[in-house]
């Protein structure tokens, strides 16, 4: 079995394209899919038991609720990790992965990740490409020593690593700083960081206009990276779009254009 743990609330918007990415995605095995709702109201509903065949869903709700201002990323995702040990040994866990409810994930992005798991305690995708959907601005990041957290997988031995790192703002560099045996790779962008979708605001680098992005006006790199139906779902913010949704303006990456 593998395991999503999606932190999420207040970001109807979100979860409903994540719910998208998480159905059309191939791998066949079975998956439990843990979503963390601490929003109020919730907005999680569009996933139920039956959401698909051999998947199982795990809803938890924390207390207290998320309030404007707030990070609670790492007591949700706290959450769901406690659920997974406190329900299951560690060899009926193949890999945990983080689904971030606003990022993009192809279609293969679970069965390519977990054909490359092997016995590492860590994998990930390298070269971040942050697409801010608002702004039609995008960039290829550098990071080459760690992985996003929304492009990461780990098991149940690195489960004390991740935890390690929960309370740190930017959870995914400090976990990659402490994890042993991993692996690190390039496979044509798996997924894509999405900036800007309306809804409670994302921390990470790249929901500002003034992230040092390049140009896609067209959504002509968009679409080479996620096909022209997919692409077109995300174009249509950029024309509702009422400003800047972001909160960050310190780059998290060395800032990189290709």
């Amino acid at each position: 079995m593998i395991v999503l743990i999606t932190p999420t609330g207040a970001r109807r918007n979100q979860f409903n394209l994540c719910r998208r990415w998480m159905l059309n995605q191939t791998y066949s095995g079975e998956v439990l899919w843990i979503i963390v709702d601490d929003g109020m109201p919730q907005t999680t509903e569009s996933v139920n038991a039956d959401f698909r065949k051999d998947w199982l869903v795990a809803k938890i709700y924390p207390k207290p609720q998320w309030m404007p201002g707030q990070n609670t990323q790492g007591r949700n995702m706290l959450a769901g990790i406690n659920y997974v040990r406190n329900n299951y040994s560690k060899d009926q866990i193949e890999a945990i992965f983080i689904i971030e409810d606003d990022d993009y994930y192809k279609p293969i992005y679970l069965a390519e990740m977990v054909k490359r798991m092997g016995n590492y305690n860590a994998i990930g995708e390298t070269r971040t490409i942050y697409y801010n959907v608002v702004w039609r601005r995008f960039i290829t990041n550098a990071n080459t020593m760690h992985s996003s957290l929304f492009q990461t997988a780990f098991s149940y031995d690195a489960i004390i690593d991740m935890v390690a790192s929960l309370k740190d703002k930017f959870i995914d560099a400090k976990f990659w700083k402490l994890v042993r045996n991993k692996y690190l790779f390039s496979a044509g962008n798996l997924s894509i960081g999405i900036k800007g979708l309306p809804g409670r605001a994302g921390i990470g680098a790249g929901h500002q206009k003034d992230y040092g992005m390049l140009p896609d006006n067209n959504l002509i790199h968009l679409t080479n990276l996620i096909g022209k139906e997919d692409a077109k779902i995300y174009g249509e913010y950029n024309r509702n779009s009422n400003g800047n949704n972001g909160q960050l303006r310190r780059p998290l990456f060395v800032k990189k254009h290709l």
